[in-house]
This record gives C-alpha cells, structure tokens and sequence, in this order.
C-alpha cells in the first residue's frame, strides 16, 4: 500500500510534538526557547526531506531566527499564564503549549510542501 509524503510528514509531525512537549517539561535553569527553536528548524529540514526537497542552509538560518523570536514571545506568554497555577500544573501548561505551537507549524510546513507537491507518493530513501 502506498504511503503519500503528507501522511509520513505527520507522523513525524506527531513525534516532534511528543519531543518538544516532553524537552518543554524538562526543569531546566535555562531557557528551553532555544533547544524548541532547534527540534522545530529539525523538523522543517526534515519534513523536506520526506518530499525530496533539500532545504537549504539560508532558508534553516532564517526559519531558525524566526521560530527563535516566536518561541521568547510564547514563552513569556506561558510564564505569565503559568504564573497564575499552581504547583506542577504549570509544567503541563508548558509542555502541552509546545506541543501545540510544534504541532500547527508542522501542518503549516506540510501545507507548504503539499502547495508545491500535491499528493506525491512517499519513497523512503535507500
């Protein structure tokens, strides 16, 4: 049976969610706004390679700035939502609005590609 690269890319879609959800529960001193922007530029570098496409270094540079921006914005608006539950309900607050912000970009990634290639048919490398 075959497989189209929409239905691959959102598998994988599904498991970078999961990924940044559980890196955004992570109790770390840092900023996890960084390493999310990272797993998302991952998962757009990705997502072209199961259309056939190559991303190239500039777009990954530009996307990367981008979903770093993004992420500070969402990250002070969840510190603000969270400040305001208590105890570890704030850590599922988090990791679920990762996975939500990780999941819509990648539809939207997928939504791009499919523009350019409609219904291709997935062929996993050899």
């Amino acid at each position: 049976m075959a497989i189209t690269c929409r239905e691959e890319a959102m598998r994988w879609v599904h498991r970078y969610a999961i990924g940044g959800a559980a890196f955004a529960a992570l109790p770390l001193p840092i900023s996890t706004s960084a390493g999310l922007a990272a797993l998302e530029v991952h998962m757009f570098n990705f997502i072209g390679g199961v259309y056939g496409e190559s991303v190239g270094n500039l777009a990954s540079l530009a996307a990367g700035g981008g979903l770093e921006v993004m992420g500070a914005g969402l990250k002070f608006v969840a510190t603000r939502a969270v400040s305001f539950v208590p105890g570890p309900v704030g850590i599922v607050v988090r990791a679920s609005i990762a996975a939500v912000v990780i999941e819509t970009l990648g539809r939207a990634i997928i939504g791009h590609f499919e523009r350019k290639h409609p219904g291709r048919l997935f062929s996993p490398a050899a």
